[in-house]
């Protein structure tokens, strides 16, 4: 045999192992094994921890703030607490910041229709209003406390992170619109803007003076309920001359919490481990069974949601409703010949102390992050100087050249708020050790260009190339004076 025939011959070899189907087999193996890792992974990210102690004061809270990003949120996560406090003597107010009109499939299903048009959107919209309006007044919500935001579903976090300015609003893609058109609009002359939003936030905040603000928690990987609590974190952090409230975060959507699944009253709803840590202190608010089964009922009001999520909502029927009090972190002061470096263990402080964390973060919680610890945050550092706002990200692993990294401020200096990000692009050749260094990458921002503020609401995120987030830690609230 030649060597061309031993050659044509090995090639034939080669075609009949690939054939079609057998790359098909092969092809479908592989995303079975893929869908099994991220279940296997997102089962380990909720699993709870095995006991959490009682929220402090809840007795105490007597005018209630609830931002809900959806309708529905607002008793998933609160229905309890909401009628806790009003049999008390307190007042309740709910802000819904959308009206949930982005849902493909749950439009689909609404009105059976295989492409819903705008409209059908519309539809839905003012449907789950009602339905929120029902749910509330079963619990003693009258709906003048019930303040419909109408911004777009699926979109508050474009309004964080690009669509501020008013003069460039942010479309929806499922209605089409720049504004809203609903009758129920708290402010019907805002348009879909990071500024109307953090606007109309901070009237309701002066005009109601909580004493406790309750909004999504920030390790809540739904992009609406992310973005909302960072706009609320923002108007509460920006309440410097009166007596901020409490703000205590919920948590809805993570991996697949809560465990156990399903309408399981007499369980406890306890958070997930690897979200216990010391920048995180959880507290459940303990229902009596009247109070939990009002809260049920209430849930069974959401008609249009009970089809497609019947069972995760029911899944928050449990003993107790749970809550993370947040509380802001004050930057430590760096002494004036401080070294530029990443490593927070190496800066030093005027005080002498030791520079913590403001927030940790759980660590291979999804497919990408366990094979990427470049891109994987497990904690977010703060300081200042007298010029600088320095923030660093510790990664699981060294940072690496095929990952871009960004860092988003929002500043608030008590007239305006201004907004700065730092983005370290895909680079090829190595990154100079004042950006990264270690297992960290670091920030500094200039003071005078955010306008010397007092408060500040930050994040992080790594991504790669083409802006597929990989992970994102933060937002968290850091207070400069």
């Amino acid at each position: 045999m030649t060597i061309h025939e031993a050659v044509r011959q090995s090639f034939r070899r080669v075609r009949r192992f690939f054939s079609p189907g057998r790359i098909i087999a092969i092809v479908l193996l592989l995303l079975l094994a893929l869908g099994v890792l991220s279940f296997y992974l997102g089962y380990l990210s909720s699993l709870p921890a095995p006991f959490v102690g009682e929220l402090e004061d809840v007795s105490a809270i007597q005018r209630l703030l609830v931002v809900a990003p959806h309708c529905d949120d607002e008793v998933i996560s609160s229905g309890g607490l909401i009628r806790e406090v009003l049999l008390g003597g307190g007042q309740v107010r709910v802000v819904i910041v959308t009206n949930g009109d982005g849902s493909f499939t749950g439009t689909m299903v609404e009105f059976r229709k295989l492409y819903p048009k705008p409209q059908d959107y519309l539809r839905s919209g003012a449907g789950r209003q009602r339905e929120s309006l029902n749910a509330l007044g079963s619990l003693g919500v009258p709906p003048e406390d019930v303040f419909f935001l109408s911004y777009p579903d699926r979109g508050i976090l474009p309004l964080w992170k690009t669509f501020w300015d008013d003069d460039m609003p942010y479309r929806s893609p499922f209605t089409r619109l720049t504004q809203s058109p609903y009758d129920l609009t708290y402010n019907p002359q805002a348009v879909y803007s990071g500024h109307s939003l953090l606007s109309d936030l901070c009237s309701i905040l002066k005009d109601f003076q909580p004493d406790a603000v309750v909004a999504p928690h920030p390790h809540d990987t739904h992009p609406d309920h992310w973005a909302s609590g960072a706009f609320t974190a923002l108007a509460v952090a920006m309440q410097k001359e009166q007596i901020r409230p409490r703000l205590l975060l919920y948590l809805v959507h993570r991996g697949d919490y809560p465990l156990p699944r399903g309408y399981l009253p007499f369980a406890p709803l306890l958070p997930p481990l690897r979200l216990v840590n010391s920048t995180f202190t959880w507290g459940k608010a303990t229902l009596t069974d009247e109070i939990r089964d009002q809260k049920g009922d209430a849930i069974e009001l959401y008609k249009s949601q009970l089809p497609l999520l019947g069972e995760f909502s029911r899944s928050f029927v449990r003993q107790n409703e749970l809550f993370c009090e947040f509380v802001p972190h004050n930057t430590a002061r760096l002494v004036h010949d401080q070294d530029i470096t990443p490593v927070p263990s190496l800066w030093r402080t005027v005080e002498g102390s030791e520079v913590t964390p403001i927030m940790e973060d759980s660590a291979r919680d999804t497919v990408s992050q366990e094979f990427g610890a470049a891109a994987d945050f497990v904690a977010l550092y703060a300081a200042r100087s007298e010029r600088e706002l320095w923030i660093s990200a510790e990664m699981r692993g060294k940072p690496s050249r095929l990952v871009a990294y960004s860092c988003l401020v929002r500043a608030a200096n008590g007239r305006e708020v201004s907004k700065e990000q730092i983005v370290y692009p895909l680079n090829v050749r190595s990154r100079p050790t004042s950006e990264t260094k270690d297992r960290f990458v670091l920030t500094r921002f200039n003071l005078e260009e955010l306008g010397y503020p007092y408060t500040v609401v930050v994040s992080f995120e790594a991504y790669y190339p083409g802006g597929r987030t990989i992970d994102r830690i933060g937002w968290a609230i850091v207070n400069l004076d």
